[in-house]
């Protein structure tokens, strides 16, 4: 056994041994499951939030079992632990409340007869390893918790989830993955198995998957670029393996990345997601709530104050939304102890993460994101289709984002009408001097005949996609010439002394209908525009405001009244999906060739 890492476990937390100092960079604290601390300086203020929002969770959870014990297992198994945990925790008010144990017992029984032979469970996807190891972070949390607790009941139970991980081992050990986070996710997961049986054997595979090479580049950000599918589920895991293998090495991935995360926040928690390759880059609203045993953990370990400073922002911002994490503080007491000196930590900065085509500035209270790190633009010679879309491509196409404190411009985008395009993506980012940089060149092509020797008598051609991925026709396109039809757009962000100017330039095709989209978040209020009887808004000329509150946003010049297109494009437009973005849209309108300059104010 790793007591570094399981010190929540039976014997420690048993005897209140004394905490590793190499874990609480000098801090000691033991916390029991009495709630009491013997060593100085328990957080009572963030066990008392989470005690709360874990208890709050208690009914919530009871009353919605009957549907999760036919749902996802995945799902059942973090009801189950949202009842062990109050169950076992004396500062609960449901501490060893006997009527939670028949609701515990069902689940688990439950789990125990929908687990296959193989020892994977099936969420979706069947026989899935990598969603098992989602369910061994639970089942591997609720052993240690339940070990150490002195109900007579505790020990049965967790016997019974012992069995179930014991059983998972093999099925996770030689199985594998779909997406980069399932590899460190298995990794936890058989750390996990391996301290619960003895079996070091998976410590192997284990291995097999770290010497991959962890994929995170030099700016902090991981391979799918995505806050809730990648950050929030690989550096759990890399501190799951760390402690439990003694990789240290892997603390610094996380520490990097959480530096990376507080970059990409806002003051209210809220986490930029416009250069993901996951589903959150469809901008909903995502906050930094599941990083809050990370932050508390490095923050402790380094004695790092903004780190501390983001703990204490998740505990005030979303305090009835971090139940969960009362488990990984009682497991783990050191991570319980008071948090050190809070700094700061949204300092103003400009700044270029390059793999990932993205421009973050903030300034006070406004800051911005620029974009142009979409995945599927072809350049040169290439025969790649210019606008493919699919799970694990960055496609928003988002320009702009920016917050000017509660007032929230959600998106500027370009959608020009030519050939069904649907919306202006950059082939790539620069910032220098202070000036971003976006543009792409989109050539169209009409097919021409097929030369002589590749026509066929009988007239049949090859099922293929036009390389623009418009269309599928039988006509061989990848042998067929083409001539084409041209649009450039080149696109420069200035910042200013109260915001951006952002400059279009379009040039190439006559005539081509160009509609700006600006996409104000709900609940402030619109001046300067024209109602549209769809509910958008047309800025035909001067300025537009939007307020909310003391924060105001004013943009323009107005182009005139032209034609509104603001198609999302052929690939789209087939299958019936939106780019759309919740809220106000106001448009702006017009004409290639165009040079247009869109002013942004802050105040």
């Amino acid at each position: 056994m790793n007591r570094r890492y399981f010190l929540g476990a039976a014997a420690a937390l048993g005897t209140h041994a004394a905490m590793s100092s190499r874990w609480l960079a000098g801090s000691a604290i033991t916390l029991g499951l009495t709630g009491a601390a013997t060593a100085a300086d328990p957080d009572a203020e963030g066990l008392a939030v989470l005690t709360k929002s874990a208890d709050e969770q208690v009914p919530k959870t009871i009353e919605g079992l009957p549907a999760a014990l036919t749902g996802s297992p995945r799902g059942l198994t973090r009801q189950v632990r949202r009842l062990v945990t109050p169950f076992i925790w004396k500062d609960s008010t449901y501490h060893h409340d006997a009527s939670l144990l028949p609701h515990i017992k069902q689940g688990l029984e439950t789990l125990t007869r929908v687990q296959h032979e193989d020892g994977t469970f099936s969420v979706g996807n069947r026989h899935s390893p990598p969603d098992t190891g989602f369910l061994i972070e639970d089942f591997g949390l609720m052993v240690s918790i339940l070990e150490a607790d002195d109900h007579a009941e505790s020990a049965g139970l967790a016997e019974t989830i012992r069995a179930i991980m014991a059983k998972a081992g093999p099925g996770l050990a030689n199985g594998g993955i779909h997406t980069p986070n399932h590899r460190w996710k298995i990794c936890a997961a058989l750390a996990r198995i391996s301290h619960v049986t003895g079996d070091k054997s998976y410590h192997t595979r284990i291995d097999d998957w770290l010497a991959e090479g962890m994929d995170i580049d030099e700016d902090g950000i991981y391979s799918e670029r995505s806050a809730i599918y990648y950050s929030e589920v690989t550096n759990p895991s890399l501190l799951v393996v760390a402690h439990v293998l003694d990789r240290q090495d892997l603390l610094d991935f996380v520490r990097r990345n959480l530096d990376l995360s507080i970059e990409h926040s806002e003051p209210d928690g809220e986490i930029e997601t416009i250069q993901s390759r996951r589903q959150d880059q469809d901008q909903r609203l995502v906050n930094i709530r599941y990083f809050y045993p990370q932050f508390r953990e490095l923050a402790l370990l380094d004695g790092n104050g903004r780190f501390a400073a983001m703990a204490r922002l998740i505990e005030e911002k979303f305090a009835p939304d971090i139940g969960d994490f009362l488990g990984d503080l009682i497991e783990r007491p050191e991570l319980a102890a008071t948090l050190p000196a809070s700094e700061e930590p949204f300092t103003d900065f400009a700044r270029h993460y390059q793999t990932a085509g993205l421009v973050r500035i903030r300034r006070g209270k406004l800051s911005a994101s620029a974009f142009g790190g979409s995945d599927w633009y072809a350049d040169g010679e290439e025969t790649e289709f210019f606008n493919r879309f699919g799970s694990g491509l960055s496609t928003n196409p988002t320009i702009l984002r920016a917050f000017n404190g509660k007032a929230v411009l959600e998106a500027v985008r370009l959608v020009p009408n030519f050939f069904s395009m649907g919306h202006f993506r950059s082939n790539g980012i620069a910032y220098e001097e202070g000036v971003i940089t976006l543009g792409n060149e989109l050539k169209i092509p009409y097919y021409l005949p097929m030369p002589a020797d590749r026509r066929n008598a009988d007239g049949v051609y090859a099922l293929s996609r036009s390389v623009d991925g418009r269309f599928n026709s039988m006509l061989d396109f990848e042998n067929r010439p083409a001539s084409t039809r041209d649009l450039k757009t080149d696109v420069k962000i200035s910042e200013t002394d109260n915001g951006f100017d952002l400059t279009f330039d379009v040039s190439g095709e006559e005539n081509v209908e160009l509609t700006w989209e600006l996409t104000f978040r709900e609940g402030g209020e619109l001046a300067g525009v024209e109602n549209l009887e769809d509910g958008t808004f047309h800025l035909i000329e001067g300025q537009g405001t939007y307020t909310l509150g003391d924060d105001t946003i004013t943009f323009g010049p107005g182009n005139g009244k032209g034609l509104i297109e603001a198609k999302p494009g052929e690939q789209y437009s087939w299958l019936n999906g939106s780019l759309a973005v919740k809220g106000h849209r106001v448009y702006i309108t017009g004409m290639s060739p165009l040079t247009y300059t869109l002013s942004l104010a802050f105040a």
